[in-house]
């Protein structure tokens, strides 16, 4: 056979598919695929309105083609995927970034919906369809690869859904059988979602891979106006914070703006802002403040006048300049690479973890603040994404009483401490304040009392830091702030009511009193961790606000009284065990436990009222008939209770006066109307209850002689209307017998 033949041979259609249901289910998978690219972005509704169209239209045309498919229809297939395939290297090799899979994602969704949905008109066979039901596969991996959030789940969930009704379609149509196994499907169902289930918990805590380019996308932005300017594009958030003396007497924005008013009150919801993969959880910082002027924070170099404010540009990626007092750490810090996907339209900030390096982002300039604020010349728009690389200087405990231990003049590194006029830009107060001093020298009192740069540093600030965690009360139910008052006097010596603002600012005016460098920051913390993504989704309630002091060596680092966060990125099976215990917390146990208890109790009441029967004499003919089934002699569906009882006597003779009785008492009440006493009945059902667990009577020997519970000899036993049975009889009797019903109701 030569190649050409093999070809041919391999290549020839099999049998014509007539099932309906198999080819209804790949089009649902390849339409659920296509779907899943759609709501990622990596189809145009056009491509995909027009791949959904061609894949129903297709299948519709080769169902009616199957036993007699085109001839010609191959070829210009063959032509139509050389195409395909040509048109995606072509924009592939045109837009691609070498390095970044991302980029490449979008126009093979594109490759894979033209290969499938014009396949679609050539599936006369099995195999054709099976093809089509396995290519969905590919169109939901690539939509999966672009997701962050779980909106993917809904398609991911129908697909497997059309994939396990292809399956039963393909089953059905191979044996030519119909109905469901539905016990199989419900085993197999099980036995995957507790294997997956098991995977997650075992998979290791997600490590953010470098040896790819970084993702930044800039959907859904424009221009800013004035470059050096917060906005967050659509005029949503505030450019300034309001006065909580207002109109509406409730403060602006928790941060994010030209100034931080601690008598602002807040209320911040569970929406998802943005989700953050980075190599560890950590505070991202947007802005910090060194100026405080008793009731707000504000920024001496920000944005909004261009003072010490540098321009970078470019293009992607962004190298962040060094000022004086943002000196790089002379410790190696540790690379920490963050990737944010916006949610919603936000300020042009640039979240960061310390001591950024790179930015990766989509836009033709970046201004950078002496304090390390980082703004796009950009709005930040929903579907933003923006990639930092840190070099976080994240000291120990150790490390930083080790840094402030004073070192001799000559080997004092100027790069690796702050200048005379940066000290005094963070220490500065606007007013001395004698009962805040007091308080903080008596809270430190027991570390020493010395200055800055002392090996007590760290001590002071970790003893503020759980002073002000033991003896201050978390609410965002703050007590209205008087006119013209000291917000942190107000605070420390009143109702000691507060949230992140109150109390981080509070810190640092203490640790100033001291002669600490300190400043406030604010950005956000972790949010809850998604273990199916792999995504911290960071809510509004997270914006946050803390401290940063600054240690010799090792630059600004944060201190916070009111959160913590983690050192690594959790476990997905951490994660899960965390939320099911959660979840398992905040269920209702008692009434769940009497909602439990009473329907458990009313189930087995039903059940004994099924199983007991209605009257005595019911029982007592229950009792009669398993008692002899267990005698090897069950009773016939057309013999009476009497006949019944006598035959128990010739298999029972030790019962027989009892059976007789029993019989004849429940004849009685049946047919005659004669109730028997109270006590004759309780009497018979004593006997009843023990006959039906007698034991069974034991098999003949293999000699021929009777066992114990047999009958006596062969001469056989007569019964007790004088008539002789042998053992013969007995035995054909039982035998024949039938199985009678539970109580004698009539002969």
């Amino acid at each position: 056979m030569t190649l050409w033949q093999r070809f041919v041979d391999v290549n020839r259609p099999g049998p014509p598919e007539h099932s309906v249901s198999l080819r209804a289910a790949s089009v649902a998978a390849l339409l659920a695929g296509i779907g899943a690219c759609w709501t990622e972005g990596l189809l145009s509704p056009a491509v995909a309105a027009l791949a959904v169209l061609a894949t129903v239209v297709g299948n519709v045309v080769a169902y009616r083609r199957r036993a007699n498919p085109w001839p010609g229809i191959k070829p210009i297939l063959a032509v139509c995927a050389i195409g395909g395939f040509t048109w995606f290297i072509l924009t592939v090799t045109r837009t691609a970034t070498p390095g970044d899979i991302a980029t490449v994602e979008a126009p093979l969704a594109v490759l894979f919906a033209w290969v499938l949905s014009t396949h679609a008109f050539d599936v006369p066979s099995r195999r054709d369809v099976t093809y089509s039901l396995a290519g969905s596969t590919a169109l939901i991996a690539v939509a999966a690869a672009q997701s962050v959030d779980i909106t993917l789940g809904a398609w991911v969930l129908a697909w497997v859904a059309c994939c396990v009704w292809g399956l039963v379609a393909m089953w059905q149509s191979m044996s030519e059988t119909a109905g469901l196994p539905w016990r199989s499907l419900a085993g197999a169902g099980f036995l995957v979602a507790v294997v997956a289930v098991a995977i997650v918990a075992i998979l290791p805590a997600p490590q953010v891979s470098t040896s790819l380019a970084f993702t930044s996308s800039s959907a859904n932005s424009s221009p800013v106006d004035s470059p050096t300017n917060l906005t967050d594009g659509n005029g949503a958030l505030p450019a300034h914070a309001a006065s909580p003396a207002g109109r509406t007497g409730v403060g602006g924005f928790l941060g994010f703006a030209k100034s931080l008013d601690t008598g602002a009150r807040v209320s911040l919801g569970d929406q998802v802002i943005m989700r953050v993969r980075a190599t560890r959880p950590n505070y991202w910082v947007g802005q910090t403040f060194d100026q405080w002027n008793g009731q707000s924070w504000v920024q001496s170099a920000n944005p909004v006048n261009g003072h010490r404010t540098q321009k970078i540009t470019g293009g992607s990626p962004f190298t962040i300049p060094t000022y004086p007092d943002q000196v790089a750490p002379l410790s190696s810090g540790q690379q920490d690479i963050q990737t944010f996907y916006l949610a919603t339209s936000g300020p042009n900030l640039v979240f960061h973890a310390d001591n950024a390096q790179r930015v990766y982002l989509q836009t033709r300039s970046i201004y950078v603040t002496a304090d390390g604020t980082i703004a796009s010349a950009l709005s930040m728009g929903k579907g933003t994404i923006y990639t930092v690389v840190s070099d976080d200087a994240d000291a120990t405990a150790a490390q930083l009483q080790a840094a402030t231990v004073p070192a001799p003049a000559d080997q004092i590194d100027t790069r690796s401490t702050l200048g005379a006029d940066e000290q005094l830009r963070y220490l500065e107060l606007p007013h001395p304040d004698q009962r805040v001093t007091t308080l903080a020298a008596e809270i430190t009192r027991g570390v020493a009392n010395s200055s800055a740069g002392d090996p007590h540093t760290y001590g002071k600030v970790a003893a503020i830091e759980q002073w002000m965690t033991s003896h201050v009360h978390y609410t965002t139910d703050i007590p209205p702030l008087p006119a013209g008052a000291d917000a942190v006097d107000s605070f420390l010596f009143g109702a000691r009511r507060g949230y992140c603002e109150q109390i981080s600012t509070a810190t640092v005016v203490m640790l100033r009193s001291l002669g600490i460098p300190a400043r406030e920051a604010v950005g956000y913390v972790p949010g809850p961790f998604n273990p199916i993504t792999d995504l911290y989704d960071i809510q509004a309630r997270d914006a946050h606000a803390w401290v940063q002091v600054w240690f010799p060596g090792y630059g600004w680092q944060n201190f916070d009284p009111t959160a913590t966060v983690p050192l690594v990125n959790p476990a997905p099976g951490s994660v899960l065990a965390r939320s099911f215990g959660h979840a398992l917390s905040r269920l209702p146990w008692i009434p769940l436990a009497v909602a439990v208890g009473v329907v458990g109790t009313i189930l087995v009441v039903r059940r004994r009222r099924r199983r007991r029967p209605a009257t005595w004499t019911t029982q007592v003919a229950a009792d009669l008939s398993q008692g002899g089934a267990r005698l090897g002699c069950p009773r016939r569906t057309d013999e009476t209770l009497t006949g019944y009882s006598r035959r128990l006597s010739l298999a029972a003779p030790d019962h027989g006066a009892d059976l007789n009785s029993a019989a004849s008492l429940v004849e009685q009440a049946t047919y005659g109307g004669i109730e028997p006493s109270a006590d004759e009945i309780a009497s018979i059902l004593t006997f009843t209850r023990h006959f039906r667990s007698i034991k069974p009577r034991r098999k003949r020997r293999p000699d021929g002689s009777p066992g114990s519970g047999g009958s006596r000899g062969s001469g056989g036993s007569r019964g007790s209307d004088g008539s002789s049975s042998s053992g013969h009889d007995l035995a054909r009797a039982s035998a024949s017998s039938n199985e009678a019903p539970a109580a004698s109701n009539g002969r």
